[in-house]
């Protein structure tokens, strides 16, 4: 096993978990931190995009829980940053889940403590839920 057959694996596993193109293991741990320093700042599109961005960590879980990519040592760099991020992010979400997705991933099922006006807003209209507004 080396690095160069897990980012082969690595590859596959993200192509088919997103069912789009293949993604380098750096590129992903990046997409998820830039997200979360998106929401820690306040994050400002709208509630569709917000849930658009937080699939890149529906498609890291699937990646972390990937049978194949276990064996490889590699995994536990992408778990220590992935669990960084996480930590950051999980600290700025709300305690309760919203309703009809306690079911959920954590971090779908959670509305964020703060958000930029517009994605405030669409919590409010969507799911009846207050976020307060952080304006960047």
């Amino acid at each position: 096993m080396n690095t160069r057959d897990f980012v082969a694996q690595f590859r596959a596993v993200t192509g088919a978990a997103r069912a789009r193109r293949a993604y380098l293991p750096g590129e992903m741990v990046d997409g998820w931190k830039a997200v979360v320093d998106a929401c820690l700042a306040g994050y400002e599109e709208s509630l569709e995009e917000y849930i658009s961005d937080l699939d890149i960590r529906r498609s890291l879980e699937a990646v972390l829980n990937h049978p194949e990519l276990q064996q490889y040592r590699e995994l536990t760099w992408v778990r220590e940053q992935v669990a960084e991020s996480d930590r950051r992010f999980r600290a700025m979400l709300q305690d309760e889940p919203i309703p009809h997705l306690a079911g959920w991933p954590w971090w779908e099922s959670h509305p964020p403590r703060y958000a930029g006006p517009e994605l405030a807003a669409d919590f409010e209209a969507n799911y009846g839920i207050h976020v307060d507004v952080r304006e960047t």
